[in-house]
């Protein structure tokens, strides 16, 4: 098991919620079904934090944070767990397929 930890910056939590994570599980439902990690950090002061999850070979990690004034921006970025690194991929369709061929 990979225990991951990714650092986030600074923001300003009037236009942004707190940053998370989750893995996703493609098994039961195409849309995924996610399971939220942690993230570390003082959401009233907007400050620096670290997000943590545990996964497995092959785990989809989604990560994301909303803005509540630009909701476009609300795309989450989505990885693949290879060698215990996190493997950008370009998008949740390719993730369902990278699930899928696990």
């Amino acid at each position: 098991m990979a225990h991951i930890e990714i650092n986030t910056g600074s923001y300003n939590q009037r236009r942004f919620s707190r940053p998370w994570i989750a893995k996703i599980d493609f098994s039961q439902n195409p849309k995924g079904d996610y399971k939220f990690g942690s993230w570390v950090g003082d959401h009233n002061n907007g400050s620096d934090g670290v997000l943590v999850i545990n996964a497995e070979e092959g785990d989809v990690i989604a990560q994301g944070q909303k803005d509540f004034r630009q909701p476009k921006n609300n795309v989450p970025d989505y990885y693949i767990v290879k060698n215990g690194q996190l493997v950008h991929l370009e998008s949740k369709a390719e993730a369902y397929q990278m699930a899928q061929n696990k």
